[in-house]
């Protein structure tokens, strides 16, 4: 099967052009006046400050213009608008170069793209370096499932083939491993115990265990994927409310943060219900045309071709995943904003404002949804100490608009500018980058991209 996907890809991809995004100016410095700070995590505003960024870093925040030894400094007046916090996408898939302008064009700061590939290692480090322009980027291995056989994964199953794994993508420059729900004990147990050994952390698809596992063992990890997977894991697919708080208090133990991805389970409903005018309706120039096509012939296809029966089934289904959602967070259980974009033509940047739409129709408040975004990202990335925060010796990232987001959380889609490590993308600055990221796209690239990964 993996053969014949390989073939497919290389009779289907034609010849055309590679193109190369421009690399990004140096960082400026500047003094940001009469800006109002959203405080994500006081839930407050911080009204009429001053923000002075040097080297990339917010070197201070006053409520007053401090006295400056460069005399040159870019001043900018913020006109009594509003700064957010840089925005983290926790569940992300990108296999080519403009997925990263895509993201930081929405305010999305920060991505962590679970299946890398290695060129996600070298886009990763040149973002660090100023080498190229976009989301800066944590990036897991490749998927380690139990399929010896399916395309862009790792398959294992012996405890000697887990050890090897880890060692192999820890060793190759990986920021985390992802594993796989179907990984058996054997498996699951060595792949914890040796990313202890080597230090690197690990994201889960399920907040559940294998075999007689407790799901106690499962305590040091980065995260959980998926509120489906609870409900299709613990709940063995039956709308059982009665069931959860136990569930719940199971994971609660773990201290492990829960990624809901409900932006992928909505995008299939609205495909069951709507059809071809839901898709006609969504941001294709920002999904990988190979993912695209691939997509085109299984998951969207699929979902094209339901019933009424399965479509009405499918929107029971949302509603439930948001009432998991909503219990989580009512329980204290850490949340995590990741919206899968890069699957089933999810677009990059726009999805991660439709998964934190959902949140907040769960019944999270803004604040929540906003906490999801950047400081409940940062402490599970270990990256307290630079990023997710507006906060002095933190790094420059956020968003600037003209309005208060915590009334309208949508308004940071659309934002009157980007703030990366210091440097001002003005909003017509980010329409650009959009614009050229589309122009500069090149089915030949991806491809080798996932060739190389295969």
């Amino acid at each position: 099967m993996k053969t014949f996907t390989v073939l497919l890809l290389i009779l289907l991809v034609p010849s055309c052009k590679t193109n190369t995004l421009k690399s990004p100016p140096y960082a400026d410095d500047f003094v940001l006046t009469n800006v109002n700070i959203i405080d994500v995590e006081r839930q407050r505003v911080l009204q009429s400050k001053t923000v002075v960024v040097i080297d990339g870093k917010i070197d201070s925040i006053d409520d007053h213009t401090p006295s400056l030894s460069r005399p040159n400094i870019n001043i900018i007046d913020g006109a009594n608008g509003y700064i957010t916090p840089g925005l983290i996408d926790m569940h992300v898939h990108m296999y080519e170069e403009a997925a990263y302008i895509f993201t930081l064009s929405h305010g999305v700061t920060h991505v962590r793209i679970l299946n890398g590939v290695p060129k996600q290692l070298e886009w990763r480090d040149n973002i660090a370096s100023g080498k190229q322009i976009g989301s800066s980027s944590t990036v897991s291995s490749p998927i380690i499932s139990g399929n010896k056989d399916a395309l862009l994964q790792h398959g294992v199953e012996t405890e000697e083939e887990a050890r090897a794994a880890i060692g192999k993508y820890h060793e190759q420059g990986y920021d985390l491993i992802k594993a796989y729900g179907n990984l058996n004990q054997t498996t699951l147990s060595a792949i914890i115990d040796e990313s202890d050994k080597l230090a690197i952390p690990v994201a889960k698809h399920g907040p559940h265990a294998s075999g007689n596992m407790s799901l106690s063992m499962l305590a040091n990890l980065q995260s959980f994927e998926h509120v489906e997977d609870i409900f299709q894991g613990p709940l063995n697919h039956q709308f059982a409310v009665d069931k959860l708080p136990a569930v719940i208090a199971d994971i609660k133990v773990t201290k492990v943060p829960v990624t809901p991805t409900l932006n992928i389970y909505y995008q299939l409903t609205k495909l069951s219900q709507e059809k071809q005018a839901y898709l006609e309706k969504t941001t294709t120039q920002y999904t990988p045309d190979i993912i695209a096509l691939e997509t085109s012939f299984n998951q969207v296809d699929r979902w094209l071709q339901s019933s009424d029966k399965m479509a009405a089934y499918n929107q029971k289904k949302l509603r439930f995943l948001q009432q998991i959602t909503k219990e989580l967070n009512k329980n204290d259980v850490p949340l995590l904003v990741g919206s899968d974009s890069g699957v089933l033509l999810s677009p990059h940047g726009i999805a991660t404002h439709n998964e934190m739409r959902l949140l907040q129709q769960s019944g999270m408040s803004s604040y929540d949804v906003l906490a999801a975004a950047t400081i409940a990202p940062a402490k599970a990335l270990n990256l307290e100490q630079q990023i997710g925060k507006i906060q002095t010796n933190l790094n420059a990232d956020f968003i600037f608009s003209k309005t208060n987001p915590i009334n309208n959380l949508s308004i940071l889609q659309e934002p009157e500018a980007v703030i990366k490590n210091g440097r001002w993308f003005s909003k017509s600055d980010l329409k650009l980058m959009r614009d050229q990221a589309i122009d500069s796209r090149s089915m030949w690239d991806e491809f080798w991209v996932l060739l190389e990964a295969i």
